[in-house]
């Protein structure tokens, strides 16, 4: 059995504060193995650099997902093509720097594969493939049961092309989890062939903001025709939403649980 933590989009100095401040004591009240989240906001709401990426890991995070916004800073080069635990999403090309999957090698546990797909729906990729077809086709070409769970993320636009590709896997993988939105989803639940499910995760990061960016500026660009370079709101309270999953195996899990806190 393993149970792993996984975290919604990290955003920003107000997110990294939040995974310091609380990340501890969930680690020990939940018993978690294996610590995960997307950092595709990490470096004020603008894709990851190197110095974030550590932090976050001296905080205590294990394994990253990268996420579309991956591409904004220039350190995606050492961050995808390096030594660290991040990986970008499968269906971008091969020529890219980066992979879209990783072990997470657990000792006497055995070794978790996280997987990443960037959904096709609203997303506005023009490099990606569609994704089911790429976990498919990744699906087939390794031999699953040497894994002690692979965990899926999705990172989507889409409500319904998330849960239509939860279907579709269920069964095939241990864990199917989505991100992107922001937004918590209340549907986490063990599929029909006991694969575990949540729609979107949701964030890390400003509670009265939109997204991670601050409100005004949204209103601005909501009811003119411009609005200025997108900040991240830096005061007030941060949200904390992340999901613990219990696996118990390649293709399925035995739990699955919301965490959402605000501080």
């Amino acid at each position: 059995m393993i149970k792993a933590l996984f975290i919604g989009d990290v955003c920003g100095k107000p997110g990294r504060r939040a995974v310091r401040d609380l990340l501890p004591a969930i680690k020990k009240e939940e018993g978690i193995d294996v610590v995960i989240t997307n950092i595709e906001n990490l470096a004020h709401g603008r894709g990851a650099t190197v110095e974030t990426v550590n932090e976050l890991m001296y905080y205590g995070v294990d394994f990253m997902t990268a996420g579309n916004h991956i591409w904004r800073r220039p350190d995606f080069h050492e961050l995808l093509g390096g030594d660290f635990p991040i990986i970008r999403s499968l269906n971008y090309p091969d020529d890219l720097p980066g992979k879209g999957y990783g072990e997470i090698d657990l000792g006497e546990k055995g070794k978790l594969l996280v997987i990443s797909v960037i959904g096709y729906a609203f997303m506005n990729e023009r490099t990606i493939t569609e994704p089911f077809r790429s976990l498919d086709a990744f699906l087939k070409g390794i031999d699953s049961s040497k894994y002690a769970g692979i965990l899926v993320e999705i990172h989507a636009e889409s409500t319904s092309e998330k849960l239509s590709f939860a279907l579709y896997f269920d069964g095939k993988v241990s864990g199917i989890v989505g991100t992107h939105t922001h937004i918590p989803t209340a549907d986490e639940r063990l599929l029909p062939q006991g694969s575990s499910y949540i729609n979107d995760i949701g964030m890390v990061g400003p509670l009265n903001s939109s997204l991670w960016v601050k409100k005004e500026i949204v209103f601005q660009q909501s009811m003119y025709p411009y609005s200025p370079r997108y900040e991240i709101e830096e005061e007030g309270p941060v949200r904390f939403d992340a999901v613990v999953i219990e696996i118990d195996g390649p293709t399925s899990s035995k739990s699955i649980k919301r965490i959402n806190k605000i501080l």
